[in-house]
């Protein structure tokens, strides 16, 4: 089987990890800000996993990661954030690059494109991106197809130009509009408003108000911005107060009075200033989560279960009768008095590089108001967004859907007016845009390309308006101010893997310059301009597809030498459903209109299919994504549980063999795998040999930030696992049973060399990440021994996809024991020694995993059932990060290995102990090895006939946990630096096990530490 650098032992994944993790926060990729989606490769990976499989096995890592990285300094250091800079292809010799020139890629789940993008910036000869949803083809057109057509026209500034001037066109339009100027006041940057609903107890209106704070920002010394809100009763009105806090010396002295997790009160130089409702003590009124509010007005508690609750059915009240009256069947006052109605509290100002906050009066909801009646006169305006969101809803979906039904109901009376006039003037944009090069000449197929290219680019603007401009955003008070001032204080409607109410929600003014349409145009045009200077000079063809992974019918018979391509996650993101809120505004802005209905203009393939509106993305492809969701399942197919789950395997399943059918036959597959868990990794393994696929190598990608508590112990498994794929040459099956001895040993042999090729190719650079790093990529080569002849065999029978995940766990846990020369037997055993051998300590000295990370290592202790770490839990093996009481296993949690962190402390280890759930004192009370063991080492601190005494005790009591113990210290000695490693070699000298300290094994974490 032919072998490309990705896949040899010196393809430098930890430095390209460094360079991934610097993509965050301003290192982030400019067209990232263009607008928001749920999953984003990072570009320093993409380009070293392309480059690195078109190389041959033996290149230089060295000149490897200079090529990929021209500001690479070595020792994991960066002169420039890696993406910055395009690659140095000068370092390659002329036969390198031309291979690379004639290479064909293939990416048919590209999303936003990264991974394409990257392949065209190393100049890779034909690039398709190919994808289902109509808004993720529309995107990928952005963020490949029009820069590099517009720099092989040598029109790319002129673009980024045009698209600047036609936006501030639309700017000033909209500045302009009588209406918009009625309804806006031209100082106030962002209106905070929520819903209110009539109480039932005392039949007045209350504010339900999710979070009393405006600002709570701290500065170097103590704060740097503190405002809340307080509830005042005037007559029948709750009216709402501001308090704020803007002397420089009060700032700094305030501290915080705590009520629980809730602040109560301020205090400053003495004085108590009360946060929110005093009667509520800084909670808020409103708690969907246990459908519980609290009145304002006369403090009654309002509560209810499920739909039946007050609050939700009022707010299905509201929209009921917002229908009517839109469609003139009640008049606005029988709206006003619905049961629940929107509401403004806060306006925000801005001076300075500060926020200022004043309280909203009775004529800011007027404006709301008249903003309706507005709408009323235009009803039945094709601009309006009257398509169904979904009508299953669930975890990753959440409420809004199921309450507000249409995605017009989404936005306040105001947002909506202003966002119909926007689609408008987008749209006639493109017209002009179209008109203009025309008139100077150009022919009708460039000029109609041209005037999309802008006109996508406005709309891309407009939506990413619309998602910072809903009754779902919610403002956040925590975050600092600087020159994108209010941005910063409000999350967006997409905020999260779902749409989820917000009680406070922010609207911004769409007609000044900081917060309105003008900024959005400013971050589309600096994300296109980097886009035009990263491809600009690129000989790379580009083909952007609306196609069916499962199917790809658009690509005929062609073949491709590599594909690279992030699949979606079994159970993660619902992209149709979610996507459709931007879908629904780019199909208005990029089509005409002709009297009540969208006509085809722009990307018609993307709209109208047989010159018929596609509705909405969920209607018409939700259920051929590949992904799991129950909600889909059941409304399409009326499916169980059990049967959605098999429907995904065989999804994932045909897009792996429509890849393989186009896939040359020397040529590689690479996926990006970002799951733990078994039914996952069943899936993927399931999925490639359906196709004869073998995995030949994987790495983990960082995509979390090193300075995250958590990241630092557990974040390389749920990171990206990188995994590669080649067609099985020769069909001859492994057979397990006949060969398990010979497996394993191979297993050794694996974990060995992958460790050695590590410290001998890497710079001692991220050695938290090491162990991690050296299980998956063993993992994938174990799975790739057992795969190499097509699917194994057991006995003479063909071993299940299931089976072939947990013999290579098995595998690698025992060659992980036997190269520690141990022989461990028990699974409790097996498990605490491959955590302590995967995971770095952390900063408490102590290691940190995921539920999914530790459920990925369960599989080789034969841990089975539904909750595989309930044992190790329950047996004190593990306990819950940051939390002093669990009831249950989770698994959706981080988990802290219970350990000494100490050599020698008496006291921690008795600590441990108790964690563990034993008493020292009682053998009879163990149940695992890890508890023998962890008792040994404390009566190993005693004297040597003590601690002989207590040995023959325990033995005594449960030989098997014993000796299982002592197993498993030989197996912790060989962990040098670790304060287990002396602990174990005192047990193992007190019985009389020598251990030659010279032969003992030093990690390689420790290595790079030194």
């Amino acid at each position: 089987m032919l072998s490309s650098f990705l896949e040899a032992g010196e393809f430098p994944v930890e430095v390209v990890n460094i360079a991934s993790s610097k993509e965050k926060g301003p290192g982030r990729p400019p067209f990232w800000e263009m607008v928001f989606w749920w999953t984003r490769k990072p570009l320093a990976s993409a380009r070293a996993v392309i480059l690195a499989s078109l190389l041959p096995a033996d290149f230089n890592s060295n000149t490897f990661l200079r090529t990929v990285y021209p500001s690479y300094q070595g020792g994991g250091r960066f002169g420039k954030t890696p993406h910055f800079l395009n690659p140095n292809l000068g370092n390659l010799s002329r036969e390198l690059r031309e291979k690379i020139g004639k290479a064909r890629l293939l990416d048919p789940f590209a999303g936003f494109g990264s991974i394409p993008l990257e392949a065209v910036r190393l100049g890779v000869g034909e690039v398709v991106a190919a994808e289902l949803l109509p808004t993720a083809y529309i995107f990928l057109k952005a963020v490949l197809e029009y820069p590099k057509w517009a720099s092989s026209e040598r029109l790319g500034e002129r673009l980024v130009g045009d698209v600047e001037r036609w936006g501030m066109w639309v700017v000033e339009r909209l500045r302009e509009d009588p209406d918009l100027r009625e309804l806006y006041d031209e100082d106030v940057a962002v209106y905070i408003g929520t819903w209110e609903v009539k109480c039932p107890y005392c039949g007045r209106y209350t504010p339900l108000v999710g979070n009393w704070w405006l600002a709570r920002v701290k500065g170097e010394r103590g704060f740097k911005a503190l405002a809340w809100m307080r509830p005042v009763l005037e007559g029948d009105r709750v009216e709402i107060r501001v308090e704020e806090v803007t002397d420089p010396g009060e700032l700094e002295s305030a501290t915080l009075v705590k009520r629980g997790d809730k602040i109560a009160a301020v205090e400053i130089n003495g004085r108590r200033l009360t946060v929110g409702d005093p009667a509520l003590q800084g909670d808020p009124n409103i708690n969907a989560r246990k459908s519980e509010a609290i009145c304002l007005a006369c403090h009654a508690r309002i509560t209810g279960s499920g739909e039946k609750w007050h609050v939700k059915s009022s707010l299905r009240e509201w929209n009921r009768k917002l229908e009517e009256y839109l469609r003139g069947e009640i008049t606005l006052e029988q709206l006003r008095q619905a049961p629940a109605r929107p509401r403004i509290l806060v306006k925000v100002k801005i001076r300075g590089d500060s926020l200022h906050f004043e309280p909203a009066t009775s004529m800011d909801d007027e404006k709301l108001w008249r903003a309706l009646e507005k709408l009323r006169q235009i009803w039945g305006d094709p601009d309006i967004p009257t398509e169904p969101m979904t009508p299953y809803g669930g975890p990753t979906l959440g409420d809004p859907p199921l309450i507000f039904r249409n995605f017009y109901k989404l936005f306040n009376p105001r947002q909506l007016l202003t966002l119909v006039k926007l689609v408008k003037l987008v749209r006639e944009a493109g017209r002009k845009v179209e008109e203009e090069k025309l008139g100077e000449g150009w022919d009708r197929e460039k000029a109609h390309k041209y005037a999309e290219a802008v006109t996508t680019y406005l709309a891309i603007a407009l939506v990413k308006q619309a998602d910072y401009n809903s009754i779902v955003v919610a403002w956040n008070p925590a975050t600092g101010f600087g020159s994108s001032l209010a941005l910063l204080h409000a999350g967006h409607t997409l905020s999260f893997r779902g749409i989820a109410m917000a009680w406070n929600f922010v609207e911004y003014n769409f007609i000044i310059d900081k917060v309105g349409y003008e900024k959005f145009t400013s971050m589309v045009i600096d994300g296109l301009s980097y886009l035009v200077s990263a491809v600009s000079g690129s000989p790379s063809r580009v083909r952007v597809l609306l196609d069916d992974a499962t199917v790809l019918s658009k690509l005929g018979g062609e073949k491709f030498d590599l594909i690279v391509t992030d699949p979606p996650y079994r159970d993660d993101v619902p992209y149709a459903e979610l996507s459709d809120f931007y879908y629904v505004w780019l199909k208005r802005a990029l089509s005409d209109v002709e009297g009540s209905l969208l006509k085809p203009r722009f990307h018609a393939d993307a709209f109208f299919r047989d010159g018929v509106e596609v509705a909405t993305q969920w209607e018409w492809f939700a259920s051929r994504e590949v992904s799991l969701s129950l909600g889909r399942c059941k409304y399409f197919e009326g499916l169980a549980e059990q049967l959605c789950e098999e429907k995904y395997r065989e999804m994932l399943a045909k897009s792996f063999r429509a890849m393989a059918d186009r896939l040359s036959e020397d040529g590689v597959l690479v996926t990006y795998f970002a799951q733990s868990s078994r039914e996952g990794w069943i899936a993927l393994i399931e999925a490639g040999l359906s196709r004869d696929l073998a995995p030949t190598s994987a790495f983990p990608v960082l995509t979390e930030s090193e300075e995250s508590v958590v990241a630092r112990g557990k974040s390389a498994i749920t990171a990206s696992i990188v995994v590669s794929w080649r067609k099985v040459k020769e069909a001859k099956p492994v057979d397990v049973a006949a060969d398990y001895e010979q497996l394993l040993d191979k297993a050794v042999k694996v974990v060995k060399e992958v460790e050695s090729s590590l410290a001998k190719a890497h710079e001692k650079v991220a050695p938290s990440m090491f162990g991690v790093t050296v299980y998956v990529m063993s993992y994938a080569k174990v799975l790739g021994l057992l795969t190499s002849g097509g699917r194994p065999v057991k006995s003479g029978k063909q071993v299940g996809s299931g089976e072939i995940a947990e013999i290579a766990s098995e595998l690698l846990a025992r060659a992980y024991a036997r190269g520690a020369g141990a022989n461990l037997s028990l699974g409790d055993s097996v498990f605490y020694f491959l955590v302590k051998k995967v995971f770095a300590r952390g900063g408490e000295g102590r290691r940190l995993a995921s539920s999914s990370d530790l459920i990925l290592l369960s599989y080789g202790t034969q841990a089975g059932g539904a909750r595989p770490l309930e044992g190790f839990w329950k047996r004190g093996i593990i306990k819950a990060y940051g939390r002093e009481e669990e009831t249950e296993v989770s698994s959706r949690k981080t988990y802290i290995l219970v350990e000494p962190s100490r050599a020698g402390d008496e006291v921690e280890l008795a600590e441990v102990l108790k964690l563990h759930g034993v008493n020292p004192e009682n053998p009879k009370t163990f149940k695992s090895p890890v508890h023998v063991l962890h008792a040994l080492m404390l009566y190993s601190m005693r004297p040597k006939d003590v601690f002989k005494k207590y040995y023959d005790k325990a033995y005594s009591e449960n030989p098997q946990l014993t000796s299982e113990a002592l197993e498993l210290a030989k197996a912790l000695s060989t962990l040098g630096g670790d304060p287990e490693a002396e602990l174990s070699l005192r047990v193992l000298d007190y019985v009389g096990v020598r251990v030659e300290r010279q032969n003992r094994g030093v990690s390689l974490l420790d290595y790079l530490k030194r």
